[in-house]
């Protein structure tokens, strides 16, 4: 384990998590906001868990599992990405359906924060939102995200800046 909020913990994906992961990937409404849109196959889901592996060894976080602590039911993901396209770290989070509406993201979403920022040199974490998605706008501004103004009519920019008191 990663690390535990008082309903939640994350850790790092593992082989056998493929099965959850995959469900949640194919499905059409989890996927709406995520990336361009679309399902993930199987096989793309089993070499998202090797990148994830990767980049735990390489960096020290990246996409994490999370489950309910009660339950230990796997719910969805979270973590500090950086995509091949982007020049910054951005923080990404997606749950089952089921989940939606109890404050998981923010929970989850704070405490990833914290340890990211804890263990790596970063000066801020940033989101890009879909500007149709609502929930995730209101969770970043939980989060004490500030939206960047653009022009870009596809996406909205969030970032957050390490605390003052919070070191390496």
């Amino acid at each position: 384990m990663m690390f535990e909020t008082s309903r939640l913990y994350a850790r790092h994906f593992r082989e056998d998590d493929l099965e959850e992961f995959a469900m949640l990937c194919a499905d059409p409404e989890v996927m709406r906001f995520v990336g361009d849109g679309p399902t993930l196959t199987r096989a793309e889901v089993a070499h998202w868990i090797e990148v994830c592996q990767d980049k735990y060894a390489n960096r020290g976080y990246g996409t994490s599992a999370i489950f309910e602590r009660i339950s230990g039911s796997f719910i969805g993901y979270c973590g500090v990405v950086r995509a091949p396209d982007r020049s910054f770290d951005e923080l990404i989070y997606v749950f089952r359906r089921e989940s939606w509406g109890n404050g998981y993201a923010t929970e989850i979403g704070q405490a990833m924060l914290t340890y990211v920022f804890s263990i790596s040199p970063l000066d801020s974490i940033s989101a890009t939102i879909d500007p149709d998605n609502e929930r995730s706008k209101q969770v970043a501004t939980k989060l004490g995200m500030t939206e960047t103004p653009t022009s870009d009519a596809t996406v909205s920019y969030w970032s957050i800046q390490r605390p003052g008191d919070v070191a390496p």
